[in-house]
């Protein structure tokens, strides 16, 4: 469609020329403007062909598809998942903002706006056990030494998120 518009434009300028420059005029215009015609198509020809769709669109499609989303999310769901397995720092770092943000959500409670409320629906859900783990406020980033909870504690408190 371009082509053809730009292709269109040139000859009606190549006649309005010939037309208001004379025959012999014409004929000098007509050899001396060939070289830029032919760059002008180049150019356009160019253009053209990287405006379009790529042929590899669909091939790029297929590698970031949901098939690779969700090996992208099952990766990061076991690190996660390892991570219970780790030091307090680690639980603290990666899973509890992650828990505390469910758990939010889920209640529609915000630490921030009534904590003693948070606090009272937190032990209520989990227990106090668990409830130590998913708090926001009782976190600890530079312990190293003591152990996360486990893969069971994570399991637990997940189990106890999904059935609110």
């Amino acid at each position: 469609m371009n082509r053809a518009i730009v292709f269109g434009a040139l000859i009606i300028i190549v006649l309005i020329e010939l037309i208001t420059l004379g025959r012999a005029r014409g004929a000098l215009l007509i050899a001396a403007g060939i070289p830029v015609a032919l760059v002008m198509i180049a150019l356009i020809w160019s253009l053209s062909s990287r405006s379009g769709p790529r042929a590899d669109a669909e091939q790029d499609y297929i590698e970031n598809g949901p098939a690779e989303m969700l090996r992208h999310w099952y990766a990061r769901a076991e690190m996660l998942a390892d991570r219970a397995d780790g030091t307090r720092a680690d639980w603290d770092r990666h899973l509890r903002p992650l828990l505390a943000k469910e758990f939010e959500l889920s209640t529609g409670l915000r630490v921030a706006k009534n904590r003693k409320a948070t606090e009272a629906a937190g032990i209520l859900q989990f227990g106090p056990e668990l409830w130590l783990w998913v708090d926001p406020a009782n976190s600890a980033l530079r312990d190293q030494t003591t152990p996360a909870p486990g893969r069971a504690a994570l399991d637990e408190i997940l189990r106890r998120l999904q059935r609110m």
